[in-house]
This record gives C-alpha cells, structure tokens and sequence, in this order.
C-alpha cells in the first residue's frame, strides 16, 4: 500500500495506491534544523480524492479495528498527542520534549507562533543545546564518542578501472519524482552524465559526448560522457538522481556493491571501482513526444521534461531496423493515438531519417535520425512547435527542422530561476563588460534568487577573462 501525490517508479509496485495531498495541500507543523517548529498552513484545496497522510492512516485503522486509537479529527489533535507523550516519563532522558504544548488549544494551535524545542511543562527552555558540555541522553549527560579507525574499501579498484563517486547534481532531488517534472529544472543537466578528467578520458579513447559503457561485477550500464576537470585522475562522477522513469542508464547505484560501514551502515558511494570502455555509436537522434511513455529497445534514451510534452535523446550502437520492422520501431517511438497523419523525409546519402506525426492537425510527435550527429537539427525550435496546430504550408517545414518563428540560441541554462543560457551570459559579458557576479545580477537577474547557480558564473567570468588574457 502507496501513499504518493502521483504515479511514481514505488506506486507502480503498489496493491493499493492512496492519493495524497501534496505540500501546499497539507495543514500541520514542520521543523527545521534549528529545532524550530513552525504551523505550515495549506494555501490550496486537494484535489479530487487526494486526502491528508494523518487522515488516510486513521481510516484505514478503523477498517482495521482500531479506529478507537486513531480518533483524530484534525491536526490539532495529533499534535496535542505528540506533545503530550513527549513528556511522558520524561525527566531529562529525552532532549525532545515539547510537553508545555500539550494542551493548546485549537485556536492556540492554529496562531501558533514559530517555537524552538525544548519547551518544558515548568517554563525552562534552551535556545541551545549542549553548550556546557551536558545535556546529553546518557547516564551522566556527557556525550560519547564511538572510536573508529580508517578501513580501505571493501572492492579495490584493478588496473585501469576508475572510482566512481556517486552523489547530488545542483537542480535535483532524490530520485526527481517531483523535480524531474519541472522543465526549467531539468534544463541545467538535460541527462545523467558521466564526469571524467581529461587526462583519464585521453587514456581511454574517450571524447566529450561519447557513450561509454561503465561495469563492474555487480552491474553495467551505458552514460553519456563529460569531460571536465572537476573529477580527480583515476575517477569518475555520476548523479544518483535519474531513475528509469528519466533514462536507459538508470539508476546508477546499481553499481555500488553492498559492502558497508560497520558503525554507520553506509554503504561505499564515493568508492566504487568501475571499468569505463567506449561504446561506438551506429547513429543519434531525438523524439520530442506529448506521450509519457519510456522508449524500449537497445539503445541509449534520456527523458527531458517539456512545458508541452516529453523530449529524447537518443543513440544507438546497433544498426537502425529495417523495411517492416522498421517502420513497427519507428510507430511504437511516436507513439501517436489514434489516427495520425505521418509525415516521412529520408535522405540516403547522409543516411538521416526524419518523422512527423500530427494528430487532429497539431505535432504530437517527430523523430529525428542520422548516422551522424551533424546531421541533425536542433530540437529547440521543434519544441516551441509541440502540441501546436501546424498549417498545411508549415508541415515540411517540421521534417526540414525549421520552426516558423525565429529562436535566439541561450545555450544550456545556467540559471535555472530566470532561464539564463550560457550563450546570453557569454554575449553579455563581451559586450557589457561585466566583470563580476554581482554585475551578471543586475544586468541579467542570473544568481540573484536561490544563488546556486553563482560559482558557475564565477567560472565562466574566470574562464572568459582568462581567454581574453
């Protein structure tokens, strides 16, 4: 049984998926890290069936049996209850304890003003904890220190393998069920890329854009390479983000062997030997689809989310199909419902394939193939076309890759909250003379809300001064 705001990679495993409300749907308390509690209020309503977690788990207990234990009629209730047993039997051996809130009321509860935790039943309370060296959960209230000492990965790496380092990219989360829904998101880092240094890549036939196959003993996959100076020598970095709901390659932990900490129980993340091969590829292309649904086949796919549909890239390294099937291959990547007008444009000599599919008149989807990448054209000005009415004078223009409104080049996003391209930013520190971060702020709003985005500016401003250098 799921409890999940949408179909996710774990609801689809579900018997019972039970639609929850979303964050902005929920009404209740949340703390941060400084142990602040603060009221979260809801600013929508959920919609159709979608139902709070502490709502849903008190109706399944009644069906259940135990209804008289979940009787909660809001969440003032629960929090009075939370309060109330963390209290409980509680004199000093717990540093939680936020038992002077046990009996708000309602209306208490929902004025409830930001509080810091401990809030004790006689009124004593410490903005921090710890400070004179007492006050831990333990006997004589000092802390313990558990003594480790250093043990080498469990798998060493062999001759010519690298260390794969796994960890976060800058714009996503987890496993991106709810950032990889977000375009601009998504448009900083469009696919799982493999991180390589540039001496590694050089040793091992590599070149910026390659696919490589990268396996050890407890699994392989195939990346889109990187090369960067960001990796060490002698390693490899991979987001632990994409899932095979975003691309081929997967989930990259796959990987990691199941060795661990014996004190932490973490597993060897950032210490996995990989063996890292190129992977020719027979031919590129892309999809741009309103359809969902995950390509099947043997070749390499990235999903990137559109405001209006799906985009794909993709690559293979076997031979594209051939007459009957190919034509079954290319319907099943389309994808189209119903009845469909196909538009075909072949051209042998560059050996480059292109599809367009409209449904009622409008792009549902176009598939664009070629032996070599050259060949292809940009899907950029393809997407602003998606899911638009397409007039019969326009329908070769979809084949030859030219949309009917001119599409100025941003480059891959750099800022993410104002959609900055790194061609925008390129061309405004040329012509602007910009020479700082702070100077990008005021002349193109880049790095001025969430700021993740400013040690790249800084980079680029190094890297493009130094070249004019």
């Amino acid at each position: 049984m799921v409890s999940d705001c949408w179909v996710s990679d774990t609801a689809r495993f579900a018997d019972v998926l039970l639609p929850a409300a979303g964050w902005g749907e929920k009404d209740g308390t949340v703390t941060n890290s400084e142990r602040r509690i603060s009221r979260q209020r809801s600013f929508r309503v959920p919609p159709g069936e979608a139902r709070p977690d502490w709502w849903m788990l008190s109706e399944v207990a009644r069906r259940l049996g135990f209804g008289a234990a979940f009787s909660y009629a809001s969440p003032a209730d629960i929090f009075r209850e939370h309060a109330a047993l963390s209290g409980f039997e509680n004199d000093g051996r717990r540093v939680f304890d936020i038992g002077a809130l046990a009996a708000i009321g309602d209306a208490e509860y929902d004025a409830l003003a930001p509080v810091q935790w401990p809030c004790l039943r006689d009124g004593e309370a410490k903005k921090r904890l710890f400070g004179d060296g007492t006050g831990f959960p333990t006997e004589d209230g000092r802390a313990r220190f558990v003594p480790v000492s250093y043990r080498s990965p469990a798998e060493a790496p062999e001759a010519g393998m690298l260390v794969l380092n796994t960890g976060r990219v800058r714009d996503q989360w987890h496993t991106m069920t709810r950032t990889g829904r977000v375009p601009r998101l998504m448009a900083h880092r469009t696919e799982p890329l493999l991180d390589i240094h540039f001496d590694d890549a050089a040793g091992l036939g590599l070149r910026d854009g390659d696919l490589a196959r990268v396996a050890n003993r407890h699994a392989e996959t195939v990346m889109r390479v990187r090369l960067s100076s960001e990796p060490r020598r002698g390693e490899a970095f991979a987001p632990m983000h994409w899932s095979d709901a975003f691309a081929s390659s997967g989930p990259v932990d796959r990987l990691v062997g199941g060795a661990t900490d014996p004190v932490s129980g973490q597993p060897e993340l950032k210490a996995t030997p990989v063996a890292v091969t190129r992977f020719a590829t027979r031919w590129r292309g892309f999809l741009l689809r309103r359809s969902e649904m995950r390509p099947r086949g043997e070749f390499y796919w990235a999903r990137i989310p559109l405001a209006t549909g799906h985009a794909y890239e993709l690559a293979g390294w076997q031979e594209l199909p051939r007459e009957a099937e190919a034509e079954k291959w290319v319907t099943g990547l389309l994808d189209a419902p119903g009845k469909a007008d196909t538009i075909v444009y072949a051209d042998e000599g560059r050996s480059a394939l292109r599809y367009a599919r409209l449904v009622d008149g409008r792009l549902d989807a176009c598939l664009f193939l070629a032996r070599d990448g050259a060949f292809l054209s940009s899907r950029g000005e393809l997407e602003d076309m998606l899911d638009t009415a397409i007039e019969p004078y326009a329908r070769l223009g979809l084949v030859a890759g030219v949309a009917m409104t001119v599409r100025v080049d941003s480059g891959p996003v750099i800022c993410s909250c104002f959609a900055v391209g790194l061609r925008t930013l390129e061309r405004a520190i040329t012509e602007q003379r910009l020479t700082s971060v702070e100077a990008i702020g005021a002349a193109l709003r880049a790095g001025t809300n969430c700021g993740s985005c400013r040690p790249e500016l800084r980079a680029i401003l190094g890297e493009m001064h130094a070249a004019a250098d």
